[in-house]
């Protein structure tokens, strides 16, 4: 496996892949251009034999100085279980840590399990846990009726 900085080339073949990569979700609507364009050096994929298998997009906060922020992670499902998505937050967690930042937080739906999951295997921890230690989502968080579950991660903590 092969990781680098994401290049606005790469976009259309990411955008192409996004919505099938969630199962039909659409997604792609969640993923400007823009990103590939303004945060190369803060966003990193991975290839194999020259094909991309995954991606994270990600920034630092210029309000909250200690914090980066995942935007999106995605990797192909036929690579899922391979180590992809977290040497993906490995390479944005050493990014932030080489720019001062102490903090990373990201956000999922409360009904993509399997990113909640992914999550606490990775050490993030939700904003909130309910008594039967489920995270708690942030009602409307992205716009109404868009609740998200919100995580972070002390880096070298």
């Amino acid at each position: 496996m092969q990781y680098r900085n994401v290049s606005e080339d790469d976009y259309d073949y990411v955008i192409e892949r996004l919505n099938s990569w969630w199962g039909g979700r659409n997604m792609a609507d969640m993923l400007p251009r823009l990103f590939f364009t303004y945060f190369q050096t803060s966003s990193f994929l991975c290839a194999i034999d020259g094909k991309v298998v995954g991606f994270i997009v990600g920034f630092l906060s210029d309000s909250v100085r200690d914090t980066g922020y995942v935007h999106f992670v995605g990797v192909d499902p036929e690579c899922r279980m391979q180590g992809v998505g977290k040497e993906l937050y490995s390479k944005f967690s050493e990014f932030c840590a080489v720019n001062g930042v102490k903090i990373v937080k990201c956000v999922t739906s409360p009904q993509n399990t399997d990113s909640i999951t992914f999550h606490h295997r990775l050490g993030f921890k939700a904003s909130g846990y309910d008594s039967k230690g489920h995270p708690i989502p942030i009602l409307n968080y992205d716009g109404p009726g868009e609740d998200r579950v919100l995580f972070s991660i002390q880096l070298g903590a």
